[in-house]
């Protein structure tokens, strides 16, 4: 059995947006959900989410083992975003609880490049 340690997490909520993209096309779904990023390293970040599809796919299961979709993580203000600050990731786990007293789910996501620069920028607003 192999051990992998976790890479350090920084505690920051951050509000953003997350879609799917056709892994074989490249094309974006239109439809956004809104979601929390609570915490954040190189390699990926937990989301929490009240709802979990879009145009009746589930977000999970679409990009969890399954070559069909990607998550994409785009700003809270999509209108302002490029494409350098859309962060592409796969689903890894995921479990139900209750977020501010309202059903809600956790979602656990790998990013697909490491997001160090973004990390660092994190890490050292938050030590600000």
């Amino acid at each position: 059995m192999r051990f992998f340690f976790r890479s350090h997490r920084i505690e920051r909520k951050l509000i953003m947006n997350v879609g799917l993209q056709d892994m074989h096309t490249g094309i974006a779904l239109p439809e956004l959900l809104p979601t929390t990023v609570i915490n954040f390293s190189p390699e990926g970040a937990c989301l929490i989410l009240s709802k979990l599809t879009i145009n009746n796919m589930h977000l999970f299961y679409e990009t969890l083992n399954n070559d069909s979709h990607d998550l994409l993580l785009y700003p809270e203000d999509r209108n302002d975003a490029d494409n350098q600050s859309i962060i592409i990731a796969r689903s890894v786990w995921m479990d139900s609880f209750e977020y501010m007293d309202k059903p809600a789910f956790k979602v656990g996501i790998r990013f697909l490049q490491n997001q160090k620069e973004l990390y660092n920028f994190f890490q050292q607003s938050s030590s600000s």
